[in-house]
């Protein structure tokens, strides 16, 4: 030992002992350390992992979600459109039905007076209808009379033509001066 106890500091020994103590504590220490910390590396690369899973579906679902938004928007506007258009129509078929519905109330109107018109020319047609009625009434009184008065003239005339046979009969025995064949003539003449 006489070689260490000239060449070597026993203070150097020590602290050479103590850096190889320490070190070696730290080196148990870290150790320690570095298996607690690849093992929180293990869970946390696990959980990232697990995020990353999550991540990818979260990305999948929103790009699903923005398809389906996308989709949704090109339907509201196909729908905006599609509602403009029936605005537009129903504006148009509004307009339409308040013109006809002016139309139909003219009409309406014009039809009342045509039948007001009609029921007038009815009565004047009826009132025309009853005169011509008396008229064929009138007609036929009148022509009955007329055959009677045309009867009674034919009467008369055939008597006309008996006295004036009569007359000229009595006449021609008047001038013969036969009195007998007179009173004979004259008691045929009178009616």
């Amino acid at each position: 030992m006489t070689f260490m106890q000239k060449n070597v500091n026993s203070f150097l020994l020590i602290l050479v002992l103590v850096v190889a103590g320490a070190l070696a504590g730290s080196s148990v220490y870290y150790q320690s350390n570095f298996e607690k910390l690849t093992s929180e590396q293990e869970d946390t690369s696990s959980d990232l992992s697990q995020c990353q899973a999550d991540l990818d579906n979260y990305k999948f679902n929103l790009n699903k979600t923005m398809r389906t938004l996308n989709m949704t928007t090109q339907d509201i506007r196909r729908y905006d459109e599609l509602y403009s258009t029936k605005s537009d129509e129903l504006k148009d078929t509004q307009d339409t039905l308040e013109t006809t519905a002016t139309t139909l109330k003219q009409t309406a109107i014009d039809l009342q007076e045509e039948a007001a018109l009609k029921n007038k020319y009815k009565q004047d047609y009826d009132d025309q209808l009853e005169i011509a009625r008396d008229l064929e009434e009138q007609n036929s009184i009148l022509t009955s009379q007329k055959n009677q008065l045309e009867a009674q003239v034919k009467s008369y005339k055939d008597g006309e033509e008996a006295t004036g046979i009569c007359i000229d009969s009595f006449l021609s025995d008047y001038d013969a001066g036969l009195t007998a064949a007179m009173k004979t003539d004259i008691a045929e003449c009178k009616p």
